[in-house]
Formats: C-alpha cells, sequence, structure tokens
C-alpha cells in the first residue's frame, strides 16, 4: 500500500510538470508567432510650435511618446494659431501618407475638419484628436464621433471652475472675461463654462474681446477698468496672462483678482508672488503624449479608447505651484 502510494504521488507530480510545461511550450509558440509590431509614421499636426511655452510642451510630449514606443513622430503646425493654416498642415500630413494623424481640433468645430477626415478616410489614414470633446460633452465617447479620440481638458467645466473659485475667493459685482482669441472654440468654452458659474453666484461675467498681443490686451483691460469701476476680478481665458499682469500693475488695483489657463511661466511667477491668484492646468505634456500612444495602440492592437481621456481641468494656485513649477522646469507640464 505504501509503495503503490508512493507511486501514485510520483504520477502525480509527472503529470503536473508535463501540464506546466505543455502551457509554457504554448505560450512560447504564441509570443513566436504573434506579429510584428509595425515602425509606424504618425504626424501630429498642432497649433503653433515655438521652442518654449504652451505648445512647445505638447509637441516635446508626442516626441517623447514616439522615442519610448520606437516608432516616428513628425510634428508640424502653423506659423501662427489659424484655422485655415493648420487646415494646410493637416493636407500637407495626408498627402506623406503617415499610418496616423494627430491632429489639435481645437481651433474650430468638427465641421471645419469634416473634409480633410473624409480626405483621410479614403486613404486609409486614421485621425485622432489632441484637443478636449465639445461642451456639453459626458465622459464616455458620443457615438459617431469622426475622431478615433480626444485628448484634452474639460474646457466648459474648466470655465466653470474658475468662476466657483472666483465666488469662493470674494469675487463681487463684476468680472472681465478676456476672450483674446474670439474664433477659438477652446477659449469660447471656457468664457461661457465660467460665465455661466458666475450667474449663478450674482456675479455678472462680462466676455469681452481682449487681444494675443499682450501691449494691447494690456491697454484694453485698464481702459475696461477705468470704464467699470466695479469689476473685482480678471481672467484671461486663452493662456497669455501678461497683459492682465500688467494691467494690473498700472491700475493700481492690488486686490484684484486674477485667473488664467496653462502652466506658463509668467503665470507660475505670478502665483508664487501673489500677483494672480490660480491658473488652471490641462497637463498640457500629457496632451501630446498620450494620443500617440493611443494610435499606436490603435494600429497596432486595435484597441480604442471609450471614454474621452481628460487631462484636465485642475487648479494651480499658492498651495501647489512649487511642485507644478519643478515638473515645468523638468519638461513634465
Amino acid at each position: 500500500m505504501q509503495q503503490t502510494s508512493r507511486t501514485v504521488r510520483a504520477a502525480a507530480l509527472i503529470g503536473a510538470a508535463l501540464l506546466v510545461a505543455t502551457i509554457l511550450g504554448s505560450a512560447v509558440t504564441q509570443a513566436q508567432t504573434a506579429p510584428e509590431k509595425k515602425n509606424l509614421n504618425i504626424y501630429d499636426v498642432q497649433v503653433a510650435g515655438g521652442n518654449n511655452g504652451f505648445h512647445a510642451y505638447l509637441i516635446r510630449g508626442a516626441d517623447q511618446a514616439g522615442k519610448d514606443l520606437g516608432i516616428t513622430v513628425t510634428s508640424i503646425f502653423p506659423d501662427q494659431p489659424d484655422l485655415a493654416q493648420q487646415l494646410q498642415k493637416v493636407e500637407e500630413a495626408i498627402v506623406a501618407q503617415p499610418d496616423g494623424i494627430v491632429v489639435n481640433c481645437g481651433l474650430g468645430p468638427d465641421d471645419a475638419y469634416a473634409s480633410v477626415l473624409e480626405e483621410a478616410k479614403t486613404k486609409g489614414i486614421a485621425m485622432g484628436c489632441s484637443a478636449a470633446p465639445p461642451p456639453g460633452s459626458g465622459a464616455a465617447k458620443t457615438p459617431g464621433d469622426p475622431w478615433l479620440f480626444r485628448v484634452g481638458s474639460q474646457e466648459d467645466v474648466a470655465g466653470q471652475v474658475t468662476g466657483q473659485r472666483l465666488l469662493e475667493l470674494g469675487a463681487t459685482g463684476r468680472v472681465l472675461i478676456d476672450q483674446q482669441q474670439p474664433q477659438d472654440v477652446t477659449c469660447a468654452a471656457r468664457a461661457k463654462g465660467e460665465q455661466d458659474a458666475l450667474s449663478a453666484g450674482g456675479v455678472t461675467g462680462d466676455i469681452q474681446s481682449g487681444n494675443m498681443d499682450p501691449g494691447q490686451d494690456s491697454a484694453f483691460i485698464v481702459q475696461y477698468l477705468r470704464a467699470n469701476p466695479d469689476t473685482s476680478a480678471v481672467t484671461s481665458v486663452c493662456n497669455i496672462p501678461d497683459g492682465m499682469l500688467d494691467a494690473k500693475a498700472t491700475s493700481g488695483n492690488a486686490n484684484l483678482l486674477l485667473s488664467g489657463y496653462d502652466v506658463v511661466s509668467q503665470a507660475l511667477d505670478a502665483i508664487q508672488d501673489g500677483r494672480e491668484a490660480f491658473t488652471i492646468d490641462q497637463q498640457q505634456y500629457w496632451r501630446g503624449y498620450i494620443p500617440v500612444l493611443l494610435m499606436a495602440h490603435y494600429l497596432w492592437y486595435g484597441l480604442q479608447e471609450a471614454n474621452y481621456f481628460l487631462t484636465g481641468p485642475s487648479i494651480v494656485d499658492k498651495d501647489n505651484v512649487a511642485k507644478v513649477s519643478d515638473l515645468v522646469k523638468a519638461g513634465f507640464r
């Protein structure tokens, strides 16, 4: 009986070993027969370029994603943030016949990109968007969305967050919402969201067309403050805070609340020394990096993001500005 028991145990061990060997052998066979990942060629069409500032972080993120994934990423952009010029760059990308194209599609509504989307589709080129979903979109991707994915901050919500924070900080009477690029749908969504939040709190949010030129924007804001002395705050919705900061100094109103968008160095410095209350961060490095990752995984594996990939909004203020500044200097925000 003892001998029989030992024999049974030995047989069981041998059987288990053979089963493990069979499974491992199967896994090795599957790994050996898996198709190789194609060396992809992806074009990244941005709104603007430059060696520093907001758009440079998007490009830096896209380039790093290409390096990490071992694929070719080519970033191109127009001379200035202009929809017609950007569409020309998308056409250039289509002519190059890449595997996929990522477009920072925030300069206009989806209808403005309809022709290039259709052209790319007929040529078998995948198209993704490195900008936020339209205002009012939920977290889940809308059925029939023309873009393979969207990556960005939910801008209408960002505007609401701005308005709510200004109310918490004591904004009263009137808030100037400086819309420096009236044609930009991203800035428009921020402005409308802020206006709605302020209105719900009993404060007037006045959306006015400012200017991307800091000097002209400053002059406009100073004139507005003189004409509307009940103005308690100013928001720069298109990520150029210089005019707003200069106007505060020129007006001599040390209590004027200032808020803006993105983690540009001027805003971070102003938050640290108290001139600006906060800025809304959309984590632009991620906005550059993640679209390339999503495009590569779609082309390699057929994977698609079921939800919109939201990189913001989040608030940068005196409580976390030091940490964010360190990350910016390192090139990751």
